[in-house]
Order: C-alpha cells, then sequence, then structure tokens
C-alpha cells in the first residue's frame, strides 16, 4: 500500500503544537496539543464522559478560537507528566457549525506553531495493513454479543441522530470511509444499515468499534 493511500484513510492532516496551549472545553480547563481541521486532542485533569458537547475555546497571540466539539474519546494516560501526576486525555470533534476552526489550524500553520504527525499515520498504516492481513484469514463479522458500555451507546445514538437529520454530511462521512480496510475486514456486505454504520464510525473519528456500533443499532 502507497503512502497516499494511507493518507486518504484520515479525514483531515493531523497536527501537533509545537507550543501546547491551555484552554477551555465549557468549565474544564485543558491543553491543546494536537489539532486536525476538524478535530483536537485534549489533555485534562478531570475526566469527561463520552458525548460531551460544549465549546472549545483558546488564544495564541492573534489566534482565537470558540467552537462547538463534542468529546468522542477519552482515556486516563499510561505515563506521568512531569509532576507525576496522571492526566486524561480526549479527543474532540468540532462540529460542522464551527467550520472556522479549519481557519484557527491554518493560522497557527502560518505562524509555524505545528508539525506534521508522520508516527501516526505510520503507526495508521501499519494497522491497515495487519487488517487487510486478518480478513484472508478470518471470516467477516456480522455483529457482537458484548454489551455496549452506557456512554459508548450515548455517543453512537447522538451521533445517528445528527447524521440522519443531515444526510449530505452522512454521506460526506461515509464517502471519506468507505474504501477502509477495516470497514472490509469487519463488516459484512448483507448488514442493512451498513453505509450508516460507515458513516457513525468515520464521524467519531473511528473511535468507537464498527462492531459495537452495529451492536448498538441491533439494541434499537
Amino acid at each position: 500500500m502507497e503512502k497516499n493511500e494511507v493518507k486518504n484513510l484520515r479525514s483531515t492532516e493531523r497536527w501537533w503544537l509545537v507550543e501546547s496551549i491551555v484552554g477551555s472545553f465549557g468549565s474544564a480547563e485543558v491543553t491543546v496539543v494536537n489539532v486536525t481541521e476538524q478535530g483536537a486532542h485534549l489533555i485534562h485533569a478531570q475526566p469527561l464522559r463520552l458525548a460531551t458537547r460544549a465549546r472549545l475555546r483558546f488564544k495564541r497571540g492573534d489566534i482565537m478560537a470558540n467552537v462547538p466539539g463534542m468529546v468522542v474519546w477519552s482515556h486516563l494516560s499510561k505515563t506521568p507528566n512531569e509532576k507525576g501526576k496522571l492526566l486524561y486525555e480526549s479527543g474532540l470533534r468540532i462540529e460542522p457549525e464551527g467550520d472556522e476552526f479549519a481557519g484557527v489550524v491554518a493560522a497557527l500553520g502560518r505562524q509555524r506553531l505545528l508539525r506534521q504527525d508522520i508516527e501516526s499515520m505510520e503507526r495508521k498504516r501499519q494497522r491497515v495493513e495487519e487488517r487487510a492481513h486478518l480478513h484472508a484469514a478470518k471470516p467477516v463479522m456480522t455483529y457482537i454479543r458484548n454489551q455496549v458500555a452506557a456512554d459508548e451507546q450515548l455517543l453512537i445514538q447522538q451521533a445517528r441522530e445528527r447524521l440522519r437529520t443531515n444526510p449530505d454530511e452522512a454521506m460526506k462521512w461515509y464517502n471519506r470511509a468507505r474504501f477502509a480496510a477495516e470497514a472490509e475486514v469487519t463488516l459484512s456486505s448483507d448488514i442493512p444499515y451498513r453505509e450508516e454504520v460507515i458513516a457513525i464510525w468515520e464521524y467519531l473519528e473511528r473511535s468507537v468499534p464498527l462492531a459495537t456500533i452495529v451492536r448498538t443499532f441491533e439494541r434499537n
């Protein structure tokens, strides 16, 4: 697989901030360490629940952000910071109403405050190749019997409601993800809501397994 093929699997390019920026997400103080045109990677002391919606605000010189977002993944970091404290890390999906965030990312780039996340793309390439190899050895998965966590179920339901009321947006997310090896490995073509599952998976930055989304659909 060529590198440009791997790049196409990502919704937008991901960038590390050369200097982290302190801001807020709702009432929580956060540090922004990584951005895309449609998302941000945050570090914070207090936990954030999945599907939490609030405004992300930060300022760096004359660059300001004040956009709506939703938490699509969150976990406690595995390594302590320089003070020996474990912090939380969360991924934020910027809502379409916050499309000016792309301009914020561009402005950060013009001031040389961003560097490309090359390591992440290499990890993505390796995962895609591994899952493609598994496709030949394992049957496709049509469903999963495990229970779905309540917060993940809420996250999926909110994404489903949003995309159902915005069919053009739903088609955009589906078209971005439909050629991904992960989708082909995990989902059978006879699932009646396959396109909707893939669109939600991409909308949530692939943070929720496809099989979990399928299971949520089946329960509803």
